[in-house]
């Protein structure tokens, strides 16, 4: 410890090892049986791809995600796309793709599509903040909340709601406070919607 000007301040030795150390990004990650498939890498661009992983076609630039959730649906590819605010916020939106097209339509701003349950309805949480942007502690999250259309007046948590696959008709909904909790799976995909709605 040293001392100077009647302040004492530490001294600390601190080494961060790798910084410069560029893992490649390398994920192919395929559509519910379909000839499509999501691309993250470092080296080329990500998006909606045809083919397969060492031949495939790039469709539709986009930092889409197949980790929660990817459907297909008759000419319709359904998924999650990420973006990034300035202050760092990871958002989500469920987007339809329309595959003799290749247009993009946004169904649900600040949603993350979780799959499909078993009797075959999309499984969609609306009006959430993702866990890694730590909603419940960080405040720029509260602040967002407030100002999102989707947010603004609900509570804690998210909307779980059931769609028809073929008519996006929402069928179901459910508020629940713990959306991302480790049971999701076991409370809503795992089961058909007649089994959830009992």
């Amino acid at each position: 410890m040293r001392q100077g000007n009647g302040l004492n301040f530490q001294l600390f030795n601190c080494r961060i090892n790798k910084l410069a150390d560029r893992r490649p990004v390398n994920e192919f990650i395929p559509i519910e049986g379909t000839e499509y498939a999501i691309r993250y890498s470092s080296l080329s661009p990500n998006g909606l791809c045809r083919g397969s992983e060492n031949a495939n076609t790039l469709l539709l630039e986009g930092t889409f995600g197949a980790d929660w959730g990817a459907c297909a649906q008759g000419d319709n590819i359904f998924l999650n796309e990420y973006t990034t605010t300035d202050f760092g916020l990871l958002l989500c939106d469920v987007v339809r793709i329309d595959l003799p097209t290749m247009t993009k339509t946004t169904l649900y701003p600040d949603s993350v599509l979780r799959g499909r349950c078993a009797s075959g309805e999309l499984v969609v949480v609306s009006g959430c903040l993702l866990p890694a942007d730590f909603p419940e502690t960080d405040s720029l999250c509260r602040l967002y909340r407030l100002a999102s259309r989707e947010m603004a007046d609900r509570p804690e948590g998210g909307t779980v709601l059931f769609l028809d696959p073929q008519t996006l008709e929402e069928v179901y909904r459910v508020e629940d406070p713990h959306v991302f909790a480790g049971d999701f799976e076991a409370r809503y995909l795992s089961h058909t919607l007649s089994e959830v709605t009992a």
